[in-house]
């Protein structure tokens, strides 16, 4: 019980301690980070990388890394934005270091997230995923396609008149429900 306990502590510390904010980073002119954890198993510390993570001038993070606790590459994952800081792509690697897939995304002139384009390491599109959005910029349905442009699922998000998210209902591609969420608010 004693060892949880410490995992579990030393894995909340780790959560938290990085935790600096995009404005820190930039203007502390932050290059790198990582993050390691400090275990105690039979009687003796053992320290482990968890993540590490590279920053470009504008303080976002370029390159991530993942460990798994043995010490090994879990993942990885690379990063472009654009010039107001949107990403713009993103490739994610294998443990072993080889392509996985690459996710291209797409923003409409009010900044809002309107494509995410995934492709195979072959670089066929795999899925595709739309959204669009109401005059006040609330994101009110998305729609899910397969490579070959199929839909696979639709999400559409309705709000009340005050601009408050009232439900979200998503279906399959013949329109059968799959789930419904309801928010209810008190004034």
């Amino acid at each position: 019980m004693r060892k949880i306990l410490t995992v579990f502590i030393c894995c909340l510390i780790s959560l938290t301690a990085f935790s600096q904010s995009k404005k820190d980073i930039k203007k502390n002119r932050i290059k790198s980070s990582k993050v390691t954890a400090t275990t105690m198993v039979d009687g003796k510390s053992v320290t482990i990388t968890e993540s590490f993570q590279k920053f470009d001038g504008e303080g976002n993070v370029t390159d991530e890394t993942e460990y798994t606790d043995a010490g090994a590459v879990k993942g990885r994952h690379t990063y472009t934005y654009n010039k107001i800081g949107d990403v713009m792509e993103e490739v994610v690697y294998n443990p072993d270091g080889s392509l996985k897939k690459r996710v291209v995304y797409k923003y409409n002139l009010n900044d809002d997230r309107t494509e995410q384009a995934t492709y195979d390491v072959a670089g066929k599109l795999f899925e595709k995923e739309l959204w669009t959005y109401t005059a006040n910029g609330d994101r009110n349905a998305e729609v899910v396609t397969d490579g070959n442009g199929s839909v696979t699922k639709k999400v559409i998000i309705l709000y009340d008149n005050r601009g408050m998210k009232t439900s979200r209902k998503t279906t399959d591609a013949k329109g059968n429900l799959i789930s419904e969420k309801k928010f209810t608010y008190e004034y």
